[in-house]
């Protein structure tokens, strides 16, 4: 105990036991633990007097427990540890996360104390952040503040995540827009060689932009035909492996081989060497073009689900292809088509006639 030499100077080193409000001397105590302070000096006269002053506070109560400095926290300091925990670093979402965190959350909060953050203040943001803005988007950052709590009560700098006790409304964003025949053939058509692909994918598989824009050739087995999507790309975080269709399988090898030679790593889908940015504008300049109104590159997903459902392929393979964790989510992007609501009614009235039909016969055979 007492002064340690180390390359970067002296140590102070004392058993301390922490009582939740103050540091105090515990020499001999079981339960304490030894505390090191750095005294940034490789001069020891002046180490000895940090030394001596140290143990003066500690003598007389005056070292602040730690557990007391760190709920000192304020949400920004809170912030820049946040986005340093590993866990958090792997999120497929960490650099827009970072954005929201940098530009939303911290402007709001950030010298608010974090124990001092009420419910109260979370309807306060939802309220000031909604005006002219969705409410998916509020959700994304109060989902987001929510996750900084939960890790920060993990730490035990705060007692309750107060973001989990305010409700967040569910957004009527449902689409249910699927391209007609003709508008797929019109806007595949018009499309940049280097996009049609990317759009082919998107109709054939359902899959989520960016599974698409991330594929990489080590991933797509041309001979099985099968994509493979590993769960730290996936929304629902579970690996999914994609089946291709006999079309987007020659599309792809015809892509692998391009240029005379074959691909078996980098990314799937480029333009000029670097990954494609910009696809949802890329798809509303050719809708524009070709008068397509109301779709957007996600609307592929709807697609794809509602023509896989048309073909009469049963709903659990249908949710397995597209990474659908539950059936209302199946539900969402199962698009009926009028005509078929239309089909429907034609087939019961069928039914019903031939039902109708057969009692009269028995009946008038009966009569007989």
């Amino acid at each position: 105990m007492g002064l340690t030499k180390r390359k970067d100077g002296y140590y102070v080193e004392f058993p301390v036991v922490d009582d939740g409000k103050v540091l105090t001397l515990a020499s001999g105590v079981r339960e304490a633990r030894v505390k090191r302070w750095k005294t940034s000096t490789n001069n020891k006269t002046v180490a000895k007097q940090q030394e001596a002053i140290i143990k003066t506070d500690l003598m007389k109560g005056k070292m602040v427990s730690e557990r007391v400095q760190s709920l000192a926290m304020t949400f920004a300091q809170w912030a820049k540890e946040y986005v340093e925990i590993e866990e958090v670093k792997c999120l497929r979402s960490y650099r827009e996360r970072c954005q929201r965190i940098t530009v939303v959350l911290v402007p709001f909060f950030g010298k608010t104390l974090l124990q001092d953050i009420t419910a109260k203040d979370v309807e306060a943001f939802r309220q000031e952040r909604g005006k002219g803005r969705a409410v998916a988007t509020v959700n994304v950052d109060h989902n987001i503040l929510k996750h900084m709590l939960k890790h920060a009560m993990k730490r035990d700098l705060i007692m309750r995540n107060v973001a989990s006790l305010v409700t967040a409304p569910k957004p009527k964003n449902a689409r249910n827009r699927v391209l007609e025949p003709d508008e797929w053939d019109r806007l595949y058509g018009a499309a940049p060689e280097w996009f049609k692909v990317v759009l082919l994918t998107g109709y054939h598989t359902g899959m989520r932009l960016e599974e698409i824009l991330t594929l990489t050739w080590d991933r797509v087995d041309l001979e099985k035909g099968r994509m493979f999507l590993p769960g730290h790309l996936t929304k629902t975080g579970q690996d999914r492996s994609v089946p291709l269709t006999p079309m987007l399988r020659k599309e792809l090898q015809d892509l692998r081989d391009q240029g005379g030679v074959t691909w078996i790593q980098g990314l799937v889908f480029q333009k000029d060497g670097q990954k494609i940015n910009h696809s949802y504008r890329v798809v509303r300049e050719l809708c524009q073009e070709q008068t397509i109104p109301d779709f957007v590159f996600h609307d592929l997903r709807h697609c794809a689900v509602t023509n896989l459902a048309d073909a009469g392929v049963e709903v659990e393979t249908i949710m397995k292809i597209v990474g659908h964790s539950s059936i209302e989510m199946f539900l969402r992007y199962r698009t009926i088509k009028a005509e078929r609501l239309d089909a429907a009614m034609s087939s019961l009235n069928t039914l019903i006639t031939q039902r109708q039909n057969a009692t009269r016969q028995v009946s008038e055979n009966t009569a007989l």
